[in-house]
């Protein structure tokens, strides 16, 4: 049965500059109408399955396609949901109450910081609806109040958050205001004035999944930086774009309690 998101294929890749997977490789496979055109051809039994999960493991789920899709299709939900629901890594052990707990993520361990492995609290699995995992997590931090340097740790709280019945998770996040930042966070999803992409590859386990990739992506952010320091208001994007060569300032690990 076709659908609305067989627009795709027709369009003009008008969402080509926009992907930062697809600007960074330079790979034509990589553009969201290359993708969407592959899974289709797979459901309709013209293209083989794993041609399909390959398609799909282009893509790093930033959403800068659905945001500037001339057409307004939700693109970047119909990838999602082709996709098995990520299993999230095994939820942390906290401290006791009575004190804030600091979430960071791929940070070294200090007094009060929790460390999470950089899926981001399961991010990947929040945004696919897993609310069996949101359960767990509003179970786990009942009653807490966190501090983070991660928007995509809070935006997973605040989905436990929403959930009836939980039991009150305060969350705050350590990031410079957005009117100070050249780059805020990846979910932000759009290109700046200076050429700023969506993603600079570290998002939900990108770097580890596809490394080249994301390895072309960071250099391809810093290359646009053009030397000039720049601010990220996300921990783990920060520390990623450092190891790369940018001049990057974004929030510090020093939350003592």
């Amino acid at each position: 049965m076709r659908t609305e998101i067989d627009t795709c294929p027709f369009c003009p890749r008008l969402c080509r500059h926009v992907c930062p997977v697809a600007v960074a490789s330079a790979r034509e496979s990589a553009t969201p109408t290359a993708i969407v055109t592959v899974i289709r051809l797979a459901q309709e039994g013209k293209l083989t399955a794993d041609l399909a999960e390959g398609a799909l493991e282009l893509c790093n789920g930033c959403g800068a396609c659905t945001r500037h899709c001339a057409v307004g299709m939700d693109v970047a939900a119909f990838v999602r949901d082709c996709r098995p629901v990520p299993t999230p890594a095994p939820l942390p052990t906290l401290p006791p109450p009575g004190r804030p707990v600091r979430v960071q993520v791929g940070a070294a361990p200090s007094v009060g910081v929790v460390i999470f492995t950089p899926d981001a609290l399961g991010h990947a699995a929040a945004a696919a609806g897993a609310s069996g995992h949101l359960e767990r997590v509003a179970r786990l931090f009942a009653g807490r109040h966190v501090q983070t340097d991660s928007y995509a740790v809070a935006a997973v709280l605040q989905a436990a958050n929403d959930l009836p019945g939980a039991g009150g998770v305060g969350v705050s996040v350590d990031a410079v205001a957005p009117g100070d930042s050249r780059f805020i966070t990846c979910w932000e999803g759009s290109v700046g004035g200076d050429g700023q992409l969506a993603c600079c590859g570290a998002r939900e386990g990108f770097e580890k999944r596809n490394p080249h990739l994301a390895e072309c992506m960071a250099n391809e952010v810093v290359r646009r930086m053009g030397g000039r320091p720049h601010v990220c208001g996300d921990g783990h994007c920060a520390q990623w774009l450092r190891e790369h060569g940018g001049t990057v300032e974004g929030p510090h690990a020093d939350f003592s309690g």
